[in-house]
């Protein structure tokens, strides 16, 4: 099996990253990122893009769900193709009130329980922020990427994208910490080849730590 690496450190606003690319089996790619401390960096979205043509278009009737439950929005990190219809419902017995703060695409749910509001077509490429008017510490990020290909990191700081076909792409890797509202893109991405028999992992260091992620709030008394 023919190994080759490759290293390349680039700023992006906060972001330092270096990549390292590994030639092996199927046609996947795993992004491993670790902060400045060296731990790893979990909600960090990644996708991919063709260098040519368009990636595939969402399919009909995509859905993704962002929901409150127990004061906190879930997921607190969302990334889904353009074109997909976005549900909002509450879990909890309590009110919210739901406000894009920041993004492309503009929308308010006023105060709602259990009642679900109508989905919202998120048709418009960038980075969303929710937030609830009514509990302000109750925040949400979505991103709107223009493929089908895409992921985020969890605890363990990795991502996998699988199932690419042959071709060219940039991979792009980005962070509610990151990027000022409205973007989705750092400036430079990573340029992988890849066919029939090409795994290719890369690893990324910021240079930052990011925010945490909201944690769930004790329910007020009488809550069921």
């Amino acid at each position: 099996m023919k190994l080759n690496r490759i290293a390349l450190w680039f700023p992006v606003s906060a972001v330092c990253a270096m990549f390292a690319s590994t030639v092996a089996s199927a046609g996947t790619v795993v992004v491993q990122l670790k902060d400045r401390k060296g731990d790893p960096v979990s909600n960090a979205v990644v996708y991919v893009l063709p260098v040519n043509g368009k990636a595939p278009a969402v399919k009909e009737g995509t859905t993704a769900v962002v929901e409150q439950s127990y004061f906190k929005f879930e997921p607190y990190v969302s990334v889904m193709q353009a074109g997909t219809k976005l549900r909002l419902p509450n879990r909890d017995r309590t009110e919210h009130h739901v406000k894009v703060l920041s993004g492309p695409t503009l929308f308010e749910h006023k105060v709602y329980t259990r009642r679900e509001p109508e989905p919202v077509v998120l048709d418009r490429l960038g980075q969303i922020t929710l937030q609830c008017l009514i509990h302000d510490w109750m925040s949400a990020h979505i991103y709107v990427v223009d493929t089908p290909w895409f992921n985020k990191t969890g605890r363990g700081g990795s991502a996998v994208i699988e199932n690419l076909p042959a071709g060219e792409f940039d991979v792009f890797v980005t962070h509610p910490s990151l990027l000022v509202p409205g973007q989705v893109s750092p400036a430079m991405p990573r340029r992988v080849k890849l066919d029939a028999a090409t795994l290719t992992t890369i690893e990324a260091k910021f240079d930052l730590v990011p925010k945490p992620e909201p944690t769930r709030r004790t329910p007020p008394p009488g809550y069921d």
